[in-house]
């Protein structure tokens, strides 16, 4: 039969059968063509939706919880393009009542003669049941948790909450393989429950992370009980019968019943963890907020960061800082650079944000904004320079977001902007990265034309590996350097070298923090190609840098 011919009486004929194949589960059936879904009156029901649903694909979308949409997304592009035959896959879906279950979608595609998608159709399982429930541990996992949390904060309930994380899971998991791994989670899960749960609740998050939570005891007493906990992992916990040593982080937050949303607390919480991680070697560290700022009054700050990304990234722009050719001094890119402008904090930088962020499901919608307002910008300065750079900095979480480069190019495409004027600038955090991740990322991005550049070059450790593996497009010494170039000969030193290294193995070199003539004299006797700094202009608005340059 032709497909392409098809009126609604093949759309009710197909889901009939797709009823009986699925003996009672809710069943979905959507016509490509049309953009009509039908679902069973058993999930219309459940869902709050009709049987009928018109822009069945994005009227669904709707309804799965956000951080699983852009799972469910990239699944019916694959579908819908014909890159994928069927799926077999579980997300969260909001109900009727407000609250979401766990289903799990199983289906295929049935293509028309020409060998296209005509109907995409399934059953969808409901596990709700085991929603808040983690199935290895047995412990309420991350759902239950923010279930809980947002309890508290409604009931404006003073509580402590601790973050706890095991490192070097992986190397475990390699030597004796997941099974094994999966026990020493069992295990360390029964270890916390014994430790802690008689004064509160214990949960397993994510991974290799856990969290707990106390409405009785003090951040004293949690301090102590951790301590003994930390140093009693690092002696060992029991396993099949063999003591297994465990490296432990942690993070901790004090709620005092004021009206914010579980997200901000979950995001000041993960920067704790983060900081004990990196810079503690896994001692418990206390959220503190940020610098020059009370607690609470940096978790209002992240409360409404967080609703101005919801409400599509309001309070944010870009300004541009020129780099120039040092032979010339004409104008070779623009470094976009992230603005905030709070009603209530003023004007904020975003190193006080940024980090306490970069694990928030929200920061990647931020990401991908500073991307299309960038090339948005991009293009009206192409139309005066083709050859123009537009420089964006990325986080080391957006270089794990599997979905970066296909959404990078997706948005180019879009916009019609020529990836090979992107260059992607790494941060110094970058490098606190698996070197393998980051060339993968590296590799992809050179692979659709996007250019490369590490920044902060000589700061940290591990420098000059990262420049072999990576063979970055340019390179950006750290400024302090070049602030002391002219005072400093040892300074000079080691401007010289990395010009000279980043030079020998193909990468040019850019120089940011030209804050005067005699600094930029001196930086043009080594082996540099371009310039970047206050004396040749402070970050400014677009229109601003149109005038000034581009007149």
């Amino acid at each position: 039969m032709d497909f392409n011919s098809v009126d609604h009486k093949m759309l009710d004929e197909l889901f009939e059968a797709f009823s009986l194949i699925g003996r009672g589960e809710y069943v979905s059936l959507y016509d490509v063509k049309r953009k009509i879904s039908r679902y069973s009156p058993a999930a219309a029901d459940l869902f709050g939706l009709t049987e009928y649903v018109k822009n069945g694909v994005e009227d669904w979308g709707n309804y799965i919880h956000p951080e699983d949409r852009k799972r469910y997304e990239k699944l019916m592009e694959s579908l819908l393009e014909g890159n994928a035959l069927g799926y077999d896959v579980s997300y969260r879906v909001l109900l009727k009542d407000g609250s979401y279950v766990v289903t799990r979608n199983i289906g295929a595609v049935i293509r028309n003669e020409n060998g296209e998608p005509a109907f995409v159709g399934g059953i969808m399982i409901n596990e709700g049941l085991t929603e808040n429930t983690d199935p290895i541990t047995v412990l309420r996992n991350q759902y239950g948790f923010f279930q809980d949390l947002k309890a508290a904060i409604e009931l404006r309930k003073d509580c402590v909450l601790l973050l706890i994380g095991i490192s070097k899971m992986n190397t475990i998991n390699e030597i004796h393989g997941y099974g094994y791994g999966n026990r020493v989670l069992q295990n360390f899960a029964w270890f916390l429950q014994e430790a802690f749960g008689q004064d509160g609740v214990v949960y397993r998050i994510d991974g290799v992370k856990f969290a707990f939570l106390t409405e009785t005891l003090s951040t004293k007493e949690v301090t102590e009980k951790y301590e003994k906990v930390r140093r009693t992992a690092l002696g060992g916990i029991s396993v099949d019968n063999v003591r297994q040593v465990l490296v432990l982080s942690c993070g901790m937050f004090s709620y005092d019943g004021s009206t914010v949303d579980e997200r901000s607390i979950y995001a000041c919480l993960n920067r704790a963890y983060r900081d004990s991680k990196i810079s503690k070697t896994g001692k418990l560290v206390n959220y503190d907020g940020i610098f020059g700022m009370t607690t609470a009054q940096s978790l209002e700050m992240i409360d409404e960061l967080r609703n101005c990304i919801i409400m599509d990234c309001e309070g944010f722009n870009l300004r541009y800082q020129p780099i120039v050719f040092a032979e010339g001094e004409k104008i070779a890119a623009v470094e976009a650079l992230l603005s905030w402008q709070s009603e209530r904090f003023g004007e904020v930088p975003p190193d006080e944000y940024v980090p306490v962020l970069e694990r928030d499901f929200l920061f990647e919608e931020l990401g991908y904004w500073i991307f299309r307002q960038a090339m948005t910008d991009g293009l009206r300065l192409l139309e005066k320079n083709p050859d123009l750079l537009i420089n964006v900095n990325i986080s080391p979480a957006q270089i794990q977001d599997e979905f970066l480069i296909d959404e990078l190019v997706k948005i180019a495409g879009h916009l019609k902007f020529p990836l090979k004027n992107l260059c992607i600038e790494l941060t110094a955090n970058c490098r606190q990265l698996d070197p393998e991740i980051l060339k993968s990322a590296v590799v992809a991005m050179r692979e659709r034309g996007i250019r490369c550049l590490i920044d902060d070059f000589g700061n940290g450790f591990a420098s000059i590996d990262f420049l072999q593996i990576l063979s970055p497009d340019y390179v950006k010494p750290d400024r302090r350097y070049v602030f002391e170039i002219v005072d400093d000969a040892k300074s000079r030193k080691v401007i010289r070298h990395i010009t000279e290294l980043a030079s020998d193995l193909g990468a040019q070199v850019y120089i940011k923090g030209v804050a005067n003539a005699e600094i930029r004299d001196m930086i043009k006797k080594f082996p540099v190609q371009c310039l970047q700094g206050h004396f040749y202009s402070e970050p400014i608005g677009i229109e601003n840098l149109i005038e000034k340059y581009f007149a």
